[in-house]
């Protein structure tokens, strides 16, 4: 007995008539306000959150747009230059390798028809 009040001390679940059954607790009120509390703590923390965010975008966005800025024309006309050449060296590299894989699938496709 003293094991079903220590999980239920209303006595509710059991089926027993406790002096608290049919009652509202005490505590009922009190968490309704502890959650509203609660939420208004996490939506004050998500708006202090989002303000800082916020703030540190501008801040890098600022910085981005400064660097820009001091780039001359020279220094971007050498990277765009850069970009072109590693891209067709990559063109060269990895194009080359997908035509000859091509011919492979082909060739091992054909020799195995021929031994039917």
């Amino acid at each position: 007995m003293a094991d079903l009040h220590a999980h239920d001390p209303l006595g509710r679940s059991s089926g027993q008539t406790g002096s608290d059954a049919g009652r509202p607790s005490d505590g009922g009120p009190g968490m309704a306000q502890q959650a509203q509390e609660t939420l208004r703590t996490v939506g004050d923390r998500a708006s202090e959150t989002w303000d800082d965010l916020s703030e540190r975008g501008a801040d890098t966005y600022r910085q981005g747009s400064r660097a820009l800025g001091e780039v001359d024309g020279t220094t971007a006309t050498g990277l765009l230059i850069a970009g072109a050449v590693g891209f067709g060296i990559a063109w060269l590299i990895f194009g080359q390798a997908s035509r000859s894989s091509d011919d492979v699938a082909g060739r091992m496709s054909a020799g195995s028809e021929r031994r039917r």
